[in-house]
């Protein structure tokens, strides 16, 4: 059955709301469509590689860890071929296309993830170039499932990526004080993004490891969240700190 309610319910969500937040998105999307996995990505392709820009997605550290591993000579051909697409990419048809792909599906298979999915490319800012990628667990009607729900998908990720450009667009006005962090704040979030534990930050800084927690700790509380992955995908959604990929040593 086609999940038309679930399509009209989340625009009008993402039209009510006057910040759209990926995570709860996310979820919403999950919920409504059955999704296992979703990838946002908005970067900068160029003829010497990807620069990202903006990304957002609900795997966990571990997964992020090993697929980071691959490096950008298997990463980088997948990701422009993808960004550049003009129309939606089936991943059971990027093996054929870019043979480095066998990688990145070897990784999800050892983390028992789904290796069905596509890739809606989305229309984006000059000079950049975005995709909103899914990942569903049961692939025996995915043929069906596409054919149901593409247009809506695709629409709704087009609807989501204007929304995250328009917040964009608003920077720094929209913070409150109670999202402002201290410098140091800033720096542990910034390498807690790079992977590093509690201890290797207090290394890093010179400090004691109990002042990072007590660093983590404000920074969770200010940005309103529970865990520490979160305050960092929430601080770099938010512009107050650099991604992973794009963080100052």
């Amino acid at each position: 059955m086609i999940n038309q309610k679930g399509y009209f319910d989340l625009l009008d969500w993402l039209e009510s709301e006057e910040v759209v937040r990926p995570q709860p998105f996310f979820k919403r999307m999950q919920a409504e469509f059955g999704i296992s996995n979703i990838l946002y990505i908005d970067a900068i392709p160029a003829a010497t590689g990807v620069r990202l820009h903006r990304i957002h997605h609900t795997y966990g550290p571990h997964v992020v860890r090993a697929v980071t591993a691959l490096g950008p000579h298997v990463l980088t051909p997948l990701l422009k071929h993808a960004l550049t697409s003009v129309r939606p990419l089936d991943w059971s048809m990027l093996p054929e296309t870019i043979p480095s792909a066998q990688f990145l599906l070897s990784v999800a298979r050892e983390h028992a993830l789904p290796t069905t999915g596509v890739c809606y490319p989305l229309a984006s800012r000059e000079g950049h170039a975005a995709l909103f990628a899914i990942s569903v667990a049961d692939a025996r009607d995915w043929r069906q499932f596409r054919r149901h729900y593409d247009r809506d998908l695709h629409t709704l990720a087009a609807k989501f990526h204007a929304a995250v450009l328009e917040t964009a667009e608003e920077g720094p006005h929209r913070q409150n004080a109670r999202s402002i962090l201290t410098g140091r704040e800033k720096e542990a979030l910034s390498w807690a993004a790079a992977g590093k534990s509690y201890w290797e930050i207090a290394v890093i800084l010179g400090i004691s490891e109990r002042t990072v927690r007590y660093f983590m700790s404000n920074a969770r509380r200010k940005l309103n969240v529970v865990s520490n992955t979160q305050a960092v995908a929430e601080a770099v959604w938010q512009g107050l700190i650099s991604g992973p990929d794009n963080r100052s040593e």
